[in-house]
């Protein structure tokens, strides 16, 4: 209805000009060389309009065809923007369903019709990792930090190239210029920790890792690194704080005690540690001081007193014992320790030793140390220091395992039953 009401208004319009034209007086002669034309004036109006409107026409006709390049390429562009959308599309499938050869296909593609944009290059290296090329994925990753907008993709993606590979050195280069494109990033942040954890930096993993149970560790590592008596105290010191009955701990506070003349201090510290777990590195740290035999033996009774029962108590007191000629007091403290139903190697060895000493070279000793000797063979194994993720045993603790590279994994194994336990032979 609305067309027709719209319809009659423009013819209504229509009729209107013309009968207004029509009632124009007056006629227009014009001579253009030898032809001449007269006519009346509503004739010469309709004529004049009839031309502006060809002369219009005329002008939009030659624009159009000017336009036909342009219009062309244009229409060009659509259609490889159109065919490299879906191109992505199918990328994107590919990636997803672990499709390597037609990831890689689809991505070259994209690339070829969309050109170096931050989604085609990333996907030309997402693709080639996939596949396994890791060249393509390093050209791409290149290529894309370079980029101002996407530069910090690609130099994430260069760093994960350079960590697999190990390659910590380009690592730590590549980790930074991520850093200056885009800072404060809390992925950036963790992967800097590790890095710093890889490369032995101890201070800076320090400050970039949260909370951590493996933060002990850091500070022990941190305090054999740092080169400053102080600092490394400091360290030395947090550490402590930390895990005052951890070994490592204990040592690494009290040795730089020691070295800054406070042995009285670095005593106390590995005597509250022995109440609590009884270690033989703390043995040796405390008994160090003394040299005379019998000055040992004194000291370790000392230390022993603060936790007897313990099983690293009766071997410092008997291995001291049998170090000063007192060979009574050492198989006493080994009878107690099979009371409590230890039957560790080393138990048998310092047995083999005080038969030597008792004995001498008689048959009867002889006899005496090749039985020593025989219950070590199947004896319960020593305590070690080992890694709990690959279990290789290591001769001394080391904040990072030397066999697999974790950190904090070395921990002291010990098959000790509960204190006050005993085994009753049949």
């Amino acid at each position: 209805m609305l067309k027709v009401i719209l319809f009659l208004v423009a013819a209504s319009v229509i009729v209107v000009v013309a009968w207004m034209l029509a009632g124009i007086p007056g006629h227009v002669a014009a001579s253009i060389g030898a032809f001449s034309i007269e006519t009346s004036a509503p004739v010469a109006i309709l004529m004049l309009a009839v031309l502006v409107i060809a002369l219009l026409l005329l002008f939009r006709l030659l624009r159009g065809l000017r336009s036909i390049p342009r219009s062309g390429v244009a229409w060009r562009r659509r259609r490889r923007a159109a065919i490299g959308d879906r191109a992505v599309t199918r990328v994107l499938v590919a990636l997803a369903a672990g499709e390597q050869g037609p990831a890689r296909k689809e991505a070259r593609r994209a690339r070829n019709l969309l050109g170096e944009s931050p989604q085609t290059l990333l996907l030309v290296a997402e693709a080639g990792r996939l596949a396994g090329r890791e060249d393509e994925a390093e050209e791409a990753f290149r290529a894309l930090s370079k980029q101002k907008d996407a530069s910090f993709l690609g130099f994430r993606g260069l760093l994960r190239q350079a960590v697999d590979r190990q390659d910590w050195t380009e690592a730590l280069t590549l980790a930074k210029q991520a850093e200056a494109a885009h800072p404060g990033t809390a992925w950036l942040r963790q992967q800097r920790a590790e890095l710093a954890l890889q490369t032995n930096n101890w201070a800076e993993a320090l400050e970039l890792v949260g909370p951590d149970p493996n933060r002990p560790t850091y500070y022990i590592a941190a305090a054999e690194a740092e080169p400053d008596p102080a600092r490394a105290l400091d360290f030395a010191k947090q550490a402590w704080k930390q895990a005052p009955a951890f070994t490592p701990a204990v040592l690494a506070y009290a040795t730089r005690l020691r070295a800054g003349g406070s042995e009285r201090r670095a005593q106390a510290c590995v005597l509250e540690a022995w109440k609590r777990a009884p270690h033989p590195d703390l043995a040796a740290f405390a008994l160090a001081p003394q040299t005379a035999p019998l000055a040992r033996v004194q000291a370790a009774k000392r230390l022993a007193a603060a936790n007897p029962t313990s099983i690293e108590s009766r071997i410092v007191l008997a291995r001291t014992a049998l170090d000063a000629g007192l060979t009574g007091e050492a198989r006493h403290q080994l009878d107690a320790s099979q009371a409590q139903g230890i039957r560790q190697r080393r138990l048998s060895l310092i047995l083999a030793e005080i038969e030597e000493q008792e004995r001498g070279d008689t048959e009867a000793g002889r006899l005496a140390q090749r039985e020593a000797l025989r219950q070590a063979t199947t004896a319960d194994p020593d305590p070690r220091w080992e890694c709990t993720n690959c279990h290789t045993g290591q001769a001394a603790w080391h904040p990072k395992c030397t066999t697999c590279g974790k950190v904090g994994t070395i921990q002291w194994q010990s098959n000790q039953p509960p204190a006050g336990l005993s085994v009753v032979a049949a």
